[in-house]
């Protein structure tokens, strides 16, 4: 990912990596039809915006409803922290995505805008993770086109709330399949533990910034474009307080299970140190004795006995094996 240096304020700079081709399209919808890309009367409007590799095309679409240059600066800069702010005669919402796909974790940053009777949403990728708002509203599910964009502005924030609340229940699955791993298994590698750690942690970042915005902006109830949604937006805190929580109990138990791995590898050392050293203090008395009679004594019965090597290897074996009794007895190993 790219980042913006030294350009003056206002100054759009496209830090995405994909610039992906960019599509534009238009939904206007009043409380009996909807409409694509051809304007119906006393209509609301939905432009979305995928790709964000054309900017030049994105700023022309703003710039006809007036909305300011700081925030299409802010659509483009890729690498901020998700927040929601209030603009003139609206808000600007910025979110992170995650989904885990195919052992893969993958982001997605989206930006929504609520400007008047319009709203504008920016996905980074063509993912197609607002067709299943695309798709209530041609269905008429929960009335939305029987609304004002208000309530599409914020059902678009709960649904992507949402997506990461799915997110973090995957991530609880992830965490209970690595706990039968360390502590039933033993497990040895946990690179991908790790990689969860760091998506976890990311996400609470993200969760904790949107959160402290929105209780910035707590008077965003006094405002004319909120104020008749309050118990919505009161449903969303709730979503966004109980998805800290539960990301929270997800960084606990992953420190307790890198603390048990932990535990299991110092363990393992301590078995195979144990083992060791058995074995050098069984062998110990064996030394002594193969040194003793690896002496050059010239007068030493066992040396003039036929059956003295066999004499001196009973002795060895004789010692070793209550060396072993005597700590199996102990309950050293």
């Amino acid at each position: 990912m790219e980042f913006k240096k030294s350009l003056p304020p206002g100054t759009v700079f496209n830090t995405s990596d994909k610039k992906m081709a960019t599509k534009i399209k238009k939904i206007y919808y009043n409380g009996d039809q909807i409409s694509i890309d051809q304007p119906i009367p006393e209509s609301q409007l939905w432009v979305k915006v995928s790709g964000l590799g054309d900017s030049q095309r994105i700023v022309e679409e703003l710039r006809t409803s007036n909305i300011d240059y700081l925030v299409i600066e802010d659509i483009f800069n890729l690498t901020q922290r998700a927040k929601i702010e209030e603009i003139d005669n609206g808000f600007l919402a910025v979110l992170k995505i995650t989904n885990h796909k195919e052992k893969k974790f993958t982001h997605e940053y989206l930006s929504i805008i609520l400007k008047d009777n319009i709203v504008y949403t920016f996905d980074e990728d063509d993912t197609g993770i607002l067709n299943i708002i695309e798709d209530r509203l041609m269905a008429n599910q929960g009335n939305i086109k029987t609304y004002p964009a208000k309530f599409l502005f914020y059902t678009i924030i709960d649904t992507l709330i949402d997506i990461n609340i799915l997110f973090e229940n995957e991530i609880g699955r992830l965490i209970i399949d690595w706990e039968e791993k360390i502590l039933v298994d033993k497990k040895k590698e946990i690179n991908d533990l790790h990689q969860i750690r760091k998506e976890v942690l990311l996400m609470k970042t993200h969760t904790l910034s949107f959160i402290k915005s929105l209780e910035t902006i707590k008077d965003i109830y006094k405002h004319p474009a909120i104020s008749e949604l309050k118990k919505y937006y009161t449903d969303l805190f709730d979503h966004l307080y109980r998805l800290s929580d539960r990301l929270n109990i997800d960084i606990e138990n992953i420190r307790t299970l890198n603390d048990i791995h932990q535990n299991n590898i110092n363990e393992r050392t301590n078995s195979i140190m144990k083992i060791l050293t058995i074995f050098s203090a069984t062998f110990i008395p064996l030394s002594f004795l193969a040194g003793v009679f690896g002496m050059n004594f010239v007068y030493m019965d066992i040396f003039s006995n036929p059956n003295g090597v066999w004499i001196f290897i009973g002795m060895c074996l004789t010692i070793f094996l209550l060396m072993l009794g005597f700590f199996k007895y102990k309950k050293w190993f």
